[in-house]
């Protein structure tokens, strides 16, 4: 709901290893910087570290009255621009990207995000230290093998659980859906009964 379409996360803690204990961690974004806030009433673009927290604290429900001395007084907020974050999820095809060790070559290669490795995805550090492993190993001719992407993609469990959490633990039968989808999705549930898929939706808690 937030002007700046605002989301958040707060990985597994402790993020830095000489973290005191008692603090948290996370990174706060916002795909629209250039919009007024809703609370704040100016562009991300332009807000101090602390205005930034009061927008968030904001969008978490926290009591207006209390927003200004949470963000000043129990948070440090470092604002930081990143204008070509979403350049890695730019659709692409084969031959946008060069290989990490192009064929032929035999003393260098290409490294990090905007290369070309199988199945893995941009945007996290595994992806760039397979690249370097892989850069490694081709050019050292050493025999090892680069670590397998977790195939989470073909693992239906995976993708089950994924969704009874984009759903925020509500039932598959509790969405709005328009009245065709609806008697569609009862059907479908009908005819799982008794089978594996129903088992899974259940284990889910989709069902």
């Amino acid at each position: 709901d937030s002007a700046w379409l605002m989301s958040w996360t707060f990985n597994r803690q402790p993020h830095f290893k000489a973290q005191p204990e008692g603090q948290l961690v996370g990174w706060i974004y916002g795909l629209y910087p250039e919009r007024p806030g809703d609370f704040v009433g100016k562009p991300m673009e332009e807000c101090t570290g602390a205005e930034i927290c009061m927008e968030w604290l904001y969008h978490l429900g926290v009591p207006e009255t209390e927003i200004e001395a949470l963000a000043r007084e129990s948070a440090s907020t470092v604002p930081c621009m990143m204008p070509y974050i979403t350049a890695f999820f730019m659709p692409r095809q084969a031959g946008d990207r060069p290989e990490v060790v192009p064929e032929g070559c035999v003393n260098f290669a290409f490294l990090g995000q905007f290369t070309e490795t199988p199945r893995d995805t941009v945007f996290t550090v595994e992806y760039s230290v397979r690249t370097a492993m892989e850069a490694v190993y081709t050019l050292l001719d050493v025999e090892r093998g680069v670590p397998e992407v977790f195939g989470s993609v073909y693992d239906v469990r995976c993708l089950l659980n994924a969704t009874h959490y984009l759903l925020d633990g509500r039932k598959l039968t509790d969405m709005k859906l328009p009245l065709p989808y609806k008697l569609a999705l009862h059907a479908g549930l009908e005819k799982v009964q008794g089978t594996t898929l129903e088992e899974l939706l259940t284990t889910y808690e989709l069902i």
